[in-house]
C-alpha cells in the first residue's frame, strides 16, 4: 500500500514538473510574443537613409529587422544588440547590408559593423540564430557617413601667364563644387566661376614672377596644388620688332612728310631762279589758268618775244654767255601747286620690314619784293599709309603745313634759297600683340618745324645747263604720348618723343635742251648725297598698368646717309603748254623709297 502511495506521489511530482515546465514556456512564449507584438517585429520599416538610422529610427528590440535604406558607399552601419531573453542554449545574431553579412554567432552581446560597398538603395537587415525561436533582443543601429571627399587641385590651363595677371584660366581637380575662395600665390584670383566638380574658371591676381601655389577653399576643407602655375615676366618691348618698327616709323613718316613739303617748295625756287615763270603752274594735276601768263619782271602789257621756254627773260652777250635781264618791278602774284607719290620699303627689321605709300601735295602764291628777291607762302597736305610685317600692324597718317620761302639773286646766277614752315598731323596706329592675339590701337599727335638754306650755281652752256647745289635742312620733330586701347594688359603707353633732324645735300642737277617735231624737249639728270648729322630719338614705353617699369627704344628720324638719282623729260609743245615727268630712286641702307612726279602747264 505504501508503494503504490509512494509512486503515485512520484508520478503527480512528474506531472507538476512537466506542467510547471510547460506552463513557464508557455508564459514565456506568450511575455515573447507580447514583447514582439510591442516592439512590432516582422513589420516593415520605411526605407530610411544614413541619417535617419541616427534620428532612432532602428532603436528596437526584436528577433528579425528588415528593411530598405538609400546609402552611400562608404557608409559604416553598426548593430549594437544585447540578448536579454532566449530559450535556448545557442546566442548570436546576423546582421546585412545589400547583400554582405556580419555573423556574431556565440555571442550574448555584441556590435556588428558592414561598410556599404556601393552606392543606392539597397536591403538591411539582421535575424536572431537563437535556432528560430523567438527571442528578446535589445538592438541599437548606428550608420556613419562616408566621409565626403575634400578638393584635390591638379593643374592649370593655361599653365602660365603674366605677372599683371588678368589672365583667364582654368583650375582643374575634383570635389570643387562649392569653392568659397581660390588663391594664387597667397593672393585671392580677381574672380572665379565653378564651372563642374572638375574644372574652375579663374582671372589670375598681380603677381610677382616664379611659380605659385595654388589653393582651393571649399565647405569640405581646402586643397593646394604645389607651384601648378608660373607668372611670367611681361614681353620686353624693345626685342619685338614689330614696336621698335612702329616707333620707328612713327617718327619717321613725321620727318619724310616735312621733307616732301620742302622738296615741293624748293622745286618752286628752282623755277623763280628764271623770270619766265607763269602766273599759274600747276605740278600735281591738269588746271586751267585764270589769267594770261606774264614773265617776273616784265610790264602788264609788254609781249615777250622770245620763243622758248629756255631763252625767256635772257638775252646773249658777244661772247654767247647767257646773261640775266635786269627786271623791272612786278608786284603780281603767282600761283602755283605741286605734288608727288613716293613709294618705299625698309627692311632694317627683317620681321617687321614696313611698305610705305606717301603723297604730298602743295599750293602756293609767290611774287617779286625787290629786283633780286622773290618771295612766297604756301600750304600742304601729305598722306601717309604704312604696312608693318605680315600681321596687319599699320600706321595712317596725315599731316597740314604752313611754310613761307624766299628766292635771292646773290650774283649773276648764283641763288640763295630758303623755306620756313611747321607742320601737324595725327598718326592713326594698330599694332598687332602676337600675345594678347589683338590689335592695341591709338592715334598719336606730332609736329614738324622744319626750315631749308641752299646755295645754288647755274652754268649754261649752249643748250646745256649744269646746276651745282649745297643744302642744309633741319627739323624739330616732335610726337605727343598716347595710350594703347583693345589689347587687354598688353595695351602699351608711349611717353612724348621727339628728334632734331639737321641734314646736309650736296647734288647736281644736269639738263639738255633739244628740238623735236612735238617740239622742244628738255632732259634732265639730278645726282645727290644726303647726310644725317643727328636725328636720334629716345621713346620710352610702359605697360599700362605697371607706369613704373619703363622700356627705352632708340632709333633715327631717318638714315644717316641717303644717295638720290633722279631722271626727267619736260616737253615744250608750244607757247601755252609743257608736260613734264619725273621718277626719283633714294637709295640707303636696307632701305630704299620710289618718287613719281608729273606737271602740267598751260598759258594762254
Amino acid at each position: 500500500m505504501i508503494f503504490f502511495v509512494n509512486a503515485a506521489r512520484a508520478g503527480l511530482a512528474r506531472v507538476k514538473q512537466v506542467t510547471s515546465a510547460a506552463a513557464l514556456a508557455v508564459s514565456r512564449l506568450v511575455v515573447l510574443l507580447a514583447l514582439a507584438q510591442a516592439i512590432g517585429v516582422g513589420s516593415a520599416l520605411a526605407a530610411a537613409t544614413c541619417a535617419d538610422i541616427n534620428g532612432g529610427a532602428f532603436n528596437w528590440s526584436g528577433d528579425n529587422q528588415s528593411t530598405t535604406v538609400s546609402l552611400t558607399a562608404g557608409d559604416i552601419i553598426t548593430l549594437n544588440y544585447t540578448f536579454v531573453v532566449d530559450t535556448t542554449f545557442f546566442y548570436g545574431i546576423e546582421f546585412g547590408v545589400g547583400g554582405h553579412y556580419a555573423d556574431g554567432s556565440g555571442t550574448v552581446s555584441g556590435s556588428l559593423h558592414v561598410t556599404v560597398t556601393t552606392t543606392g538603395t539597397q536591403t538591411f537587415s539582421w535575424r536572431s540564430l537563437s535556432e528560430g525561436i523567438p527571442s528578446q533582443i535589445d538592438v541599437t543601429v548606428a550608420c556613419t557617413a562616408a566621409p565626403s571627399p575634400g578638393p584635390v587641385v591638379t593643374s592649370t590651363n593655361p599653365a602660365s601667364g603674366p605677372v599683371a595677371g588678368q589672365q583667364t584660366t582654368i583650375l582643374i581637380g575634383q570635389h570643387l563644387t562649392g569653392a568659397t575662395s581660390i588663391k594664387f600665390g597667397g593672393v585671392n584670383v580677381l574672380s572665379f566661376t565653378v564651372l563642374s566638380a572638375t574644372q574652375i574658371s579663374v582671372v589670375t591676381p598681380p603677381h610677382a614672377a616664379g611659380a605659385v601655389d595654388v589653393t582651393v577653399t571649399t565647405p569640405l576643407g581646402s586643397a593646394t596644388g604645389t607651384a601648378i602655375y608660373r607668372y611670367a615676366a611681361m614681353p620686353d618691348p624693345t626685342a619685338d620688332p614689330t614696336i621698335k618698327a612702329m616707333v620707328d616709323f612713327q617718327v619717321h613718316t613725321v620727318q619724310v612728310m616735312g621733307q616732301q613739303q620742302m622738296d615741293n617748295v624748293q622745286d618752286r625756287l628752282t623755277e623763280l631762279h628764271n623770270d619766265d615763270v607763269p602766273l599759274v603752274s600747276n605740278r600735281a594735276s591738269f588746271a586751267q589758268m585764270p589769267a594770261p601768263q606774264r614773265q617776273y619782271g616784265l610790264p602788264a602789257d609788254a609781249t615777250p618775244t622770245i620763243g622758248s621756254a629756255s631763252d625767256t627773260a635772257r638775252r646773249r652777250s658777244k661772247d654767247g654767255q647767257a646773261e640775266p635781264v635786269v627786271a623791272a618791278p612786278d608786284s603780281s602774284l603767282r600761283y602755283w601747286t605741286a605734288g608727288a607719290l613716293q613709294f618705299g620699303r625698309d627692311t632694317t627689321y627683317v620681321d617687321a620690314k614696313y611698305n610705305v605709300s606717301s603723297t604730298g601735295m602743295t599750293a602756293g602764291v609767290d611774287t617779286r619784293l625787290a629786283p633780286n628777291l622773290k618771295a612766297g607762302v604756301a600750304a600742304g597736305f601729305g598722306i601717309d599709309h604704312a604696312t608693318i610685317g605680315s600681321n596687319g600692324s599699320r600706321i595712317d597718317a596725315n599731316v597740314w603745313s604752313a611754310q613761307a620761302y624766299a628766292s635771292y639773286r646773290v650774283a649773276p646766277l648764283w641763288f640763295m634759297d630758303g623755306v620756313l614752315g611747321y607742320a601737324r598731323g595725327r598718326l592713326a596706329n594698330y599694332r598687332y600683340d602676337s600675345t594678347a592675339l589683338a590689335f592695341g590701337a591709338g592715334d598719336r599727335s606730332a609736329g614738324d618745324l622744319f626750315g631749308s638754306l641752299s646755295v645754288n650755281h647755274e652754268i649754261k652752256i649752249d643748250r646745256w645747263k649744269i646746276a651745282p647745289y649745297a643744302r642744309l635742312d633741319l627739323q624739330w620733330i616732335w610726337l605727343d604720348g598716347y595710350a594703347e586701347t583693345g589689347a587687354g594688359i598688353y595695351n602699351l603707353t608711349f611717353d612724348r618723343t621727339s628728334a632734331v633732324d639737321a641734314a646736309g645735300v650736296l647734288g647736281t642737277k644736269f639738263s639738255h635742251m633739244m628740238d623735236t617735231s612735238a617740239g622742244a624737249l628738255k632732259s634732265s639728270l639730278e645726282l645727290a648725297y644726303r647726310h644725317s648729322f643727328n636725328g636720334a630719338y629716345t621713346q620710352i614705353a610702359y605697360y599700362g598698368f605697371d607706369a613704373a617699369t619703363t622700356y627705352s627704344l632708340f632709333g633715327l628720324a631717318e638714315k644717316h646717309d641717303h644717295a638720290l638719282i633722279g631722271l626727267g623729260f619736260e616737253l615744250q609743245v608750244n607757247k601755252s603748254l609743257s608736260l613734264t615727268a619725273r621718277f626719283d630712286e633714294l637709295l640707303a641702307n636696307q632701305a630704299r623709297s620710289e618718287r613719281a612726279r608729273a606737271q602740267v602747264k598751260f598759258a594762254f
